[in-house]
């Protein structure tokens, strides 16, 4: 590889592992010098030495966490084990104890063939530390090893979700996917872990052995042939090919397979054969068509990390270094051949320290939440059929009715669409709030009619009140007001609408008063 993703390499973990250093705060400086030479010590091979230092240390610091657990570690890298373990009971109490201590007892339980309890401890730590991916990484390998795979995945992708930025799931599973009939997500694991694990000195090696994965993965699911007169591309990325249509929007759920599939078909269609250059134009038309067409149905951060380097300019530089282990040859020649390349590459490492792939918890790349509806949780049309179950999803309804009125308005929007729908079928059955459309300043406009519709929905469910009044319509105009000038990049605001936004709040205040008002018998009352 060129020195300059060595050099990247180098800066990113420098990076994290500066990210990574605990502090010892109840100790003298010299002392902590003391802790992290026998770090080093153990860090190089030589645990014996390490305790001397660690020995003396407890004398001087009795009960101390960081001793206890490093000494700990010491005897694990010498394979006395029921030493380790008698330590780790003991730090399972201490104040200070986080999940390493149940995850060393469980590597050493299991590493003894005490499988069942080491499987214990894991859980034990997880009621503690829910959030400590490393413990249900554990679990899938021994899930794995024992050939039960679909537990294997279920627990990494647990790793992923309550820890998306460590890089171990994402491997485990690209490894398990390249085995199954869908090669489709060990490409996107696979991507996610390859730039995931230049976070991790010790994980270097898998990158590269993701690179070459990734590759391989694209070369034995791709081929072009020649019939006749044409050259007819197939490919198997995915036996996903089931589509689901939901009755109350009508809208179709396309699994990302096969949008995949078919995006990549359509991005090789200008190509003549496989090759490392055809793979990364492909893989770029995918990403341009997909977020064009669908940018907010998918959720998955390493779609997004890619759409942002394509965005950026570095995609040729991005695509190079992610696929080069697979092949060499054309990597190295791309090098010598194009002028270019090298200021590309300089360009993307400068780029990618700035930017590097961080998964979080609201967007990892994670198989059960590739879909943004599902991970916003809009219920179906069946679930609110009638007022009891109204009052089950009222919570969603408030949530999403302030989730619609806070986001830019997109007409093309699938996820928009469906909350739309679950709150208008919400809000005919619900028996909670009366929400009553009158004319007023918003309502020559059918955004402005939805906004005002939602925001009585926001505010009846907030002050749990049914007849809103005045004050709630009042709400709900001032709400449908400012959600029609945020967006009026997209719609048109009506000319009352626009009056109105031009007046002083006391202006506004009497406008709003008299169209409450407006006697009954000439009142109009709209309907959505």
């Amino acid at each position: 590889m060129k020195k300059t993703f060595i050099s990247l390499l180098i800066a990113v973990t420098a990076m994290f592992s500066a990210l990574a250093q605990t502090t010892v705060d109840d100790m003298s400086e010299s002392d902590r010098t003391r802790l992290e030479r026998a770090i080093t010590l153990m860090d190089n091979g030589m645990p014996e030495t390490a305790l001397e230092i660690l020995n003396n240390l407890d004398k001087e610091y009795p009960d101390n966490y960081n001793v206890l657990y490093e000494m700990c570690y010491a005897y694990w890298i010498m394979e006395e084990r029921e030493k380790v373990l008698t330590i780790c009971e003991h730090l399972e109490n201490h104040p200070a104890a986080n999940f390493q201590v149940y995850h060393i007892a469980g590597n050493c339980l299991d590493e003894m063939g005490r499988t069942d309890d080491a499987i214990k401890i894991y859980q034990q730590g997880l009621e503690r530390f829910p959030d400590a991916g490393l413990l249900y990484l554990e679990q899938g390998m021994i899930a794995q090893n024992q050939e039960d795979y679909e537990n294997a995945v279920q627990l990494y992708e647990k790793a992923i979700e309550v820890e998306p930025s460590q890089p171990a799931p994402y491997y485990r599973l690209a490894l398990l996917y390249a085995m199954s009939y869908e090669p489709f997500w060990a490409i996107m694991y696979g991507e996610a872990a390859r730039l995931l694990c230049l976070n991790v000195d010790a994980y270097h090696g898998r990158s590269a052995e993701m690179s070459e994965l990734l590759y391989e993965l694209y070369k034995e699911n791709i081929s072009f042939s020649t019939e006749g007169d044409s050259t007819v591309i197939r490919t198997t990325l995915t036996k996903d090919y089931s589509i689901v249509l939901t009755q109350d929007s009508a809208l179709f759920f396309l699994p990302l397979p096969i949008a995949f599939e078919q995006g990549m078909l359509l991005g090789l269609a200008p190509e003549k054969e496989f090759s490392l250059q055809s793979l990364i134009n492909a893989r770029g038309r995918f990403i341009d068509l997909i977020y064009e067409d669908l940018n907010d149905y998918y959720d998955v951060s390493i779609l997004d990390f890619q759409h942002q380097v394509r965005e950026n300019g570095h995609w040729q530089a991005y695509n190079m270094f992610l696929l080069c282990h697979g092949d060499t040859a054309a990597y190295e020649q791309w090098m010598a051949s194009d002028p270019t390349a090298e200021a590309q590459t300089d360009a993307f490492a400068e780029w990618y320290l700035e930017h590097p792939f961080m998964p979080t918890v609201e967007t990892p790349t994670l198989r059960p939440m590739a879909y943004k509806i599902i991970n916003l949780g809009v219920p179906s049309h069946d679930e609110v059929n009638n007022a009891k179950d109204c009052r089950k999803h009222s919570d969603d309804a408030l949530r999403l009715a302030r989730w619609y009125l806070d986001q830019p308005l997109d007409t093309i929007s699938f996820l928009q669409e469906k909350v739309r729908h679950f709150l208008f079928t919400w809000s005919m059955n619900s028996d909670q709030i009366m929400v009553e459309l009158r004319d007023c300043c918003v309502a020559d406009s059918e955004e402005g009619m939805v906004a005002m519709m939602f925001a009585l929905i926001e505010y009846g469910l907030e002050h749990k009140k049914k007849d809103l009044g005045e004050e709630g319509f009042a709400y709900a105009v001032k709400r449908a007001l400012a959600y029609l000038d945020k967006n009026r990049n997209v719609v048109a605001v009506p000319e009352r609408a626009e009056e109105c936004l031009k007046m002083t709040p006391a202006q506004l205040d009497q406008r709003i008063h008299e169209e409450y008002n407006v006697p009954v018998e000439t009142r109009e009352v709209l309907q959505p």
